[in-house]
């Protein structure tokens, strides 16, 4: 999560810089979403790097929102693309909703 969220970041500077005054608006308001969003994306997961409980669902909903994300890239020269968002997006899923995982951000032993 931290990579998609320094992708993000980076995302979103580029656009503040690439913002013309013909559409001022829209392209400060896309950078600030995007840099919002890539600040959330940073703590939550430093959430979940010190197993706080509250970083799991936002986790979680970040990746289920980047599978259909992954969906739309899939065909011609971005099925790899796709593919590897896709992949990425399963395997947080997963290691998230592992016992392990649940006794870590729960802090017992079940």
């Amino acid at each position: 999560m931290v990579v998609i969220g320094a992708a993000s970041a980076v995302y979103g500077v580029m656009e503040l810089v690439a913002t013309r005054a013909s559409r001022a608006v829209v392209g400060s308001g896309a950078a600030i979403i995007l840099l919002a969003y890539a600040g959330l994306l940073v703590m939550v997961a430093r959430g979940v790097w010190r197993g706080r409980r509250w970083s799991r669902a936002p986790a979680i909903a970040t990746q289920l929102i980047q599978l259909p994300i992954a969906w739309s890239f899939r065909g011609g020269q971005t099925t790899w693309f796709a593919l590897l968002l896709g992949a990425v997006s399963l395997t947080v899923i997963v290691c998230l909703l592992l016992p392990t995982s649940t006794r870590a951000f729960v802090g017992q032993e079940q």
